[in-house]
């Protein structure tokens, strides 16, 4: 729903997506390294308590946040949201552009389910790892900051393909990185390589939904969006375990397979023309 209503906003008045969500990122950020203090204090007992209080903010948020009005068209009843929904499936465009996006960001998990497991059996202590962690958000920053800049007018297609083939690129060095003794500023390079596996690809799919869908399917089109997503990044999250306990820091490999279909998929993308995508 945020997201909805973030594109309507790029919609109606024009203002640049990637520089708003530079903003999630950063508090996203700050509220890991404060709470990373106060879970070194207060223990793991205040986890719920800092999770109830992240949504009370939200809610609180929900009524001093500017209005964004009405929308142009009458929104769809509860109703009509299924069969927009299928509408969506229905256009080759934006189903190969979420695949696309759904395996970019499905790549990712086991990354984050073991990257932390692997590094502390290096020998690598909890802080840096910590840093590690918060540098690949700080690329995401960075990405959001000059995205418009290095890619002012590149399709969705291309964002997408770009981000999953430095993805392919990412997996593939990061089980090489200490057998080459690159150490610890070799992971920081991989991890730096966020700003391109996540936040391009993140930005590529955002892009499609902003040119593509009208302002009045966005609901429909961003849940079935989110659910394919989603339900992937869970379903490779379950294969990642049985991956690791099989091939170790090995697995990457499959995730760099994985990257590589997504970023074929967005190569595909590129081959329908305006008149054939999807939402019109």
């Amino acid at each position: 729903m945020s997201d909805s209503i973030a594109l309507s906003g790029v919609r109606r008045y024009g203002v640049n997506y990637a520089s708003m969500r530079v903003w999630g990122s950063i508090s996203f950020l700050i509220v890991n390294i404060v709470g990373g203090y106060i879970l070194a204090a207060a223990g793991a007992g205040v986890v719920p308590l800092l999770m109830l209080a992240g949504f009370v903010a939200i809610v609180a948020a929900t009524f001093i946040v500017p209005r964004l009005g009405k929308p142009r068209l009458a929104a769809p009843t509860p109703a009509q949201t299924i069969p927009q929904a299928s509408f969506a499936l229905r256009q080759p465009y934006f189903v190969l552009i979420i695949a696309a996006w759904a395996l970019a960001q499905s790549s990712h998990a086991f990354a984050y389910a073991f990257s932390s497991i692997y590094w502390k059996t290096l020998g690598i202590d909890d802080g840096t790892i910590g840093l590690f962690w918060a540098f690949s958000v700080l690329a995401e920053v960075v990405m959001f900051f000059l995205c418009d800049r290095l890619f002012p007018r590149a399709r969705p297609g291309v964002l997408l393909a770009v981000g999953t083939g430095l993805g392919v690129l990412r997996w593939i060095l990061f089980p090489l990185i200490w057998p080459a003794g690159l150490g610890v500023a070799g992971f920081y390079a991989v991890q730096g390589m966020h700003a391109f596996s996540f936040s391009l690809a993140f930005l590529g799919g955002q892009k499609m939904f902003s040119e593509t869908v009208p302002e009045e399917r966005m609901g429909a089109a961003q849940g079935v969006a989110f659910f394919l997503i989603m339900g992937t990044l869970a379903l490779f999250t379950l294969a990642s375990g049985p991956l690791y306990e099989a091939f170790g820091v090995d697995g990457f490999y499959a995730m760099a397979l994985v990257s590589g279909i997504g970023a074929s998929l967005a190569l595909w993308a590129l081959a329908y023309p305006q008149s054939a995508r999807s939402g019109g």
